[in-house]
């Protein structure tokens, strides 16, 4: 606007400026602008009359401004039109030259620089008052919490200091009180630890003499003393070995029979001690418990005691009791003792029919069926339907066993899945389902982790599709599919298409197995690391290979098969870097070099190369000085015939942890390399039967304890040897001696007195043994459970008296080829022992008589 007027003519200037025209306009303008009037219009005319009335003598810019508007300060002291307008009288008169003129004039740019100067430095300053004044009420509040810090410090350690006194003279205090009692009290203990060493060695000594005097009887006599002969009840007998043994008669009156007053001991005990030992006791017996007393009824009732049920042990008692009462032998490990027992079952009414039914069972599971986590129907094959009406009524059932159970088919089993949903544990082994049943385990069980269908004929791929494509099929991790030789490679690729977190797969007892079948398995199943093959000799080094790029594989168990090589082990030793467990059983082309690659196996602990005929003491070597042989635990060579005393030296060198080991029929080994495993102090289980073994290697056995010694069919081993080994190994558990033809009584009679805690011996094929040696272990074995005397021509029904005595605790006792044991006598000891295996055929030729 100020460049607009510079340009007018001059004179029109000197006009504007003798009328005060500018002076006007900002008086006016000034006036609207502060006063703001609702007229503008009428604002000016009325102002503009009252610059005629007065004249424009007294103008000024804020003239129409009212007075209460008005600053108290004046901001500017000229007009402002003036200066933009350029009407000073100076310039009226000489005028300035536009370009001293241009420089003269300040520009709207330096009015807003200067303004913002102005501002800056303002702020500036109002920000260094205010921030002077917080630092300093900053150092004030910090130096008062400091203060208060040391306050607080000070009061506290005064406070401590006065607490430290008070409990230093308590301390002493305490300290000369204690040292008064302590001196009472080592007087007191010192006579109390002197009494009872001497009460025990006491008792131990009379003992030791009973039991010197009792062998020097039977020694002297070569039998029972004629007291004992003539007694005629099995009470008084009873009687008579109590008092050899000195025992106190007066104390038998454990249930108060001369007193009175009933002294149950067991009813005594707190609550939960117990409950703990009745969980010892099976279904039947706890029945019977309940019967006893009215306290043993009322712990039996506990609920811990019924989260459990096992008609699988209570059918194998029925079936003993049953041979038993009708002079049958009965051997349950095998079907050569079911079959006579079976075709008595065929004869008779048989008396567990009548026990083990659905009435027993829905009674039972109607009584604890809030409770019941684990049920065990297994071989149970006369229940029918009420039986699994009640077993779907146990909703809390986690653990489910319907093994060899003949009554079931799919409509029982889908009666129980639908109403046992978080089933966990599921045996359908030996059973007759079919492809429905596994259609319906995938519509109901959707919890369940564990499933066996071992030998299940019945069911086919279509079966492990409906499986696999169940909701349940991304838990399962255990599968057992043993002996189902009906499955085709399309059932395992199905399997391994939805199982994919499968964990553990068993194909045991299958010879069919190829392949085709294993190579979806090993493709998709990355998680898997158990896998058994035993019985399946179709498998070749293609399948191991590729079973072996799973990295997780921690156990694999191969037996009987004859195409596996070196080449598979390679592969295994070089992938499975987590490998823990390897058993490889009659794979007789694995070589030394198989041992060499498996030597890279850090985790390795358990390794079996039974019957694997073509390892020597080269492989050993390779094996155990690689990084597993320090962590190795169990080491089987059984049948290695190659393996011989450099294993051992190599062995007793680097597997400072091994626990168990078997050397079974190595002939090259001597008894220079039993003796180094007499110095392997880790060693608890040995196996040495059929080795080279004599007098001077089993001293050196047994310089360390051991609990589980095996020489079968060591020829040489005599009295003298099994007397010292005696002497060394008195905590040993378990011993087998068959076979060891010089064994006489003199060294059954070290073995008695030495080990007392015996809990397992075989004697078989041992034939100077007599009824003596019999005595000496009835005597002071009384922890014995098995025992196997089978093929001791010597043995009459003298030594099972004298075992029914001594031996209360024996539950399997082997009678096979005892032609001086009558069948009466064994039938009468069927009565105390839970399985007698009778037989008087004729020695077999392999006993070498």
């Amino acid at each position: 606007m100020a460049a607009s007027m510079k340009a007018l003519n001059p004179e029109l200037k000197k006009y504007l400026r003798s009328n005060k025209l500018p002076d006007v306009y900002e008086a006016l303008i000034t006036g609207l602008a502060v006063m703001c009037p609702d007229d503008p219009h009428q604002f000016i005319l009325d102002n503009l009359q009252v610059l005629i009335e007065k004249g424009l003598e007294g103008l000024e810019w804020d003239m129409f401004v009212a007075e209460f508007m008005k600053p108290v300060n004046r901001i500017i002291s000229e007009s402002n039109l003036e200066f933009i307008f350029n009407m000073d009288d100076d310039s009226m008169l000489d005028p300035i030259p536009k370009h001293i003129m241009h420089l003269l004039q300040p520009s709207a740019e330096m009015y807003e620089k200067a303004h913002l100067h102005y501002n800056k430095k303002s702020m500036k300053v109002c920000f260094c008052s205010w921030m002077q004044y917080y630092l300093i009420k900053k150092k004030e509040r910090l130096e008062l919490e400091a203060k208060m810090a040391r306050a607080v410090t000070h009061h506290t350690n005064r406070i401590l200091k006065l607490c430290l006194e008070e409990w230093m003279e308590w301390v002493k205090y305490r300290k000369g009180r204690q040292a008064m009692a302590f001196q009472k009290i080592s007087h007191v203990l010192n006579v109390s630890i002197g009494r009872v060493i001497f009460q025990a060695w006491h008792s131990h000594t009379l003992d030791a003499r009973r039991q010197r005097e009792y062998f020097e009887l039977i020694a002297k006599n070569h039998a029972q003393p004629p007291s004992k002969h003539d007694l005629d009840t099995e009470d008084e007998c009873v009687t008579v070995n109590r008092l050899e043994r000195g025992e106190n008669m007066e104390d038998d009156d454990a249930f108060g029979q001369g007193t009175g007053e009933a002294r149950d001991s067991l009813s005594n005990l707190p609550r939960k001690v117990a409950i703990q030992i009745f969980k010892y006791v099976d279904v039947a017996d706890l029945a019977r418990c309940a019967c006893v007393c009215r306290s043993w009824k009322v712990i039996t009732q506990a609920n811990t005691l019924w989260n459990r049920l096992d008609f699988y042990q209570v059918r194998n008692r029925i079936m003993e009791g049953y041979a038993q009462r009708h002079n049958k032998s009965c051997d349950l490990s095998g079907p050569s003792g079911l079959k006579p027992l079976i075709s008595c079952f065929v004869d008779h009414e048989v008396e567990f029919v009548h026990r083990v039914t659905d009435k027993v069972v829905t009674k039972l599971l109607y009584k604890c069926r809030p409770y019941l986590i684990h049920l065990n129907m297994r071989a149970c094959q006369f229940i029918s339907e009420p039986s699994f009406m009640s077993i779907s009524e146990c909703c809390n059932l986690q653990d489910l066993n319907f093994s060899q159970c003949l009554g079931l088919d799919d409509e029982k089993l889908k009666l129980v899945a639908k109403g046992c949903k978080i089933l966990l544990y599921l045996n359908l082994s030996h059973t007759s389902i079919t492809d429905a049943s596994l259609r319906t385990l995938a519509k109901y069980c959707n919890n369940l982790q564990y499933l066996s269908l071992a030998h299940c004929k019945k069911f086919s791929d279509r079966g492990l599709l409906y499986l696999s494509s169940g909701k349940n099929s991304k838990k399962l991790d255990y599968l057992d599919i043993s002996g189902c030789l009906q499955i085709t490679p399309d059932g395992f690729k199905n399997l391994a298409n939805g199982c994919t977190n499968l964990q553990t797969l068993l194909l045991n007892d299958f010879p069919t197995l190829s392949d085709d079948c294993i190579f979806p398995v090993a493709a998709k199943l990355t998680r898997i690391h158990t896998m058994s093959f035993l019985g399946s000799p179709n498998l070749t080094d293609e399948a191991f290979k590729r079973i072996a790029n799973n990295k997780n594989l921690k156990k694999i168990k191969i037996e009987g098969n004859q195409r596996i090589s070196d080449v598979s082990l390679r592969q295994i030793g070089t992938m499975c870097t987590n490998l823990e467990h390897l058993y490889i059983a009659d794979c007789q082309r694995l070589t030394d070099l198989s041992l060499k690659s498996l030597s890279t196996c850090r985790l390795l602990t358990v390794a079996n190369f039974a019957d694997c005929v073509r390892i020597s003491d080269k492989g050993v070597r390779q094996l155990v000085d690689g990084p597993c042989g320090p962590r190795l635990r169990e080491l089987n060579l059984t049948n290695c015939i190659r393996v011989g005393d450099m294993a051992m030296v190599n062995i007793h060198k680097r597997c400072h942890n091994l626990t168990y080991l078997s050397v079974c029929f190595c002939e090259h080994i001597s008894e220079a390399g039993i003796e180094l495993l007499g110095q392997t102090h880790s060693l608890t289980s040995v196996d040495i039967s059929g080795c080279n073994c004599g007098d001077q290697g089993l001293s050196a056995l047994g310089n360390n304890s051991r609990r589980d010694v095996t020489l079968s069919e060591c020829a040489s081993i005599t009295d003298l040897g099994l007397q010292k080994f005696a002497q060394q190994c008195k905590n040993i558990e378990r011993l087998d001696l068959s076979h060891c033809m010089q064994i006489t009584d003199g060294a059954i009679k070290n073995l008695a007195f030495c080990c007392r805690m015996l809990n397992v011996l075989n004697l078989a094929g041992c034939k100077l043994v007599t009824d003596l040696s019999i005595q000496y272990l009835s005597g002071v074995c009384h922890y014995l459970v098995q025992l196997d005397v089978s093929g001791c021509l010597l043995i009459t029904d003298k030594a099972l008296k004298y075992l029914r005595k001594g031996c209360k605790k024996l539950k399997l006792l082997t009678l096979l080829y005892c032609k001086g044991v009558s069948r009466n006598s064994a039938q009468k000891m069927m009565r105390h022992v839970e399985t007698v295996q009778y037989s008087n055929d004729e020695v077999p030729s392999y006993f070498g008589y």
